[in-house]
């Protein structure tokens, strides 16, 4: 229960953009289950929860929303995919860190061309609280 919270919580707290909906999501990664949660949550769920918090830290504008939410998706994707497939060869509390930190610094690198350097710099200063050992700068 306490990687699964860990995890939860590091997806969350460092989830960097809102973004409003965009068509050219498929709906069916949308209703993908999250593999790391048992409670029926999906995939649109966990990228809604992400955009909203991001939206109220960073203050998006509507036109960094659908870009945001992009990005948004790839990392929930990227992250739950290796979850698949740590669950597959065996997953430990430091190999789920090491998921986390790669996807979560892909994401903030790619948030990098659409925020101000303001928000940006909000964004890497969470970032680095939550993952010290990230070498984004």
């Amino acid at each position: 229960m306490k990687p699964l919270l860990l995890a939860i919580s590091i997806l969350f707290a460092s989830s960097t953009s809102l973004v409003a909906q965009k068509p050219a999501v498929n709906q069916s990664v949308e209703n993908e289950k999250f593999a790391l949660l048992n409670n029926g949550a999906t995939l649109g769920m966990i990228i809604k929860s992400v955009i909203k918090a991001d939206k109220q830290r960073l203050k998006l504008t509507d036109q960094q929303l659908p870009k945001a939410k992009e990005i948004i998706t790839k990392a929930v994707v990227n992250f739950n995919d290796g979850i698949k497939k740590l669950k597959a060869s065996g997953m430990n509390q430091k190999k789920l860190r090491v998921l986390a930190v790669g996807v979560e610094d892909e994401k903030v690198l790619a948030y990098k061309a659409i925020l101000t350097p303001e928000q940006y710099k909000i964004l890497v200063t969470q970032h680095k609280k939550v993952y010290p050992e990230s070498k984004v700068s």
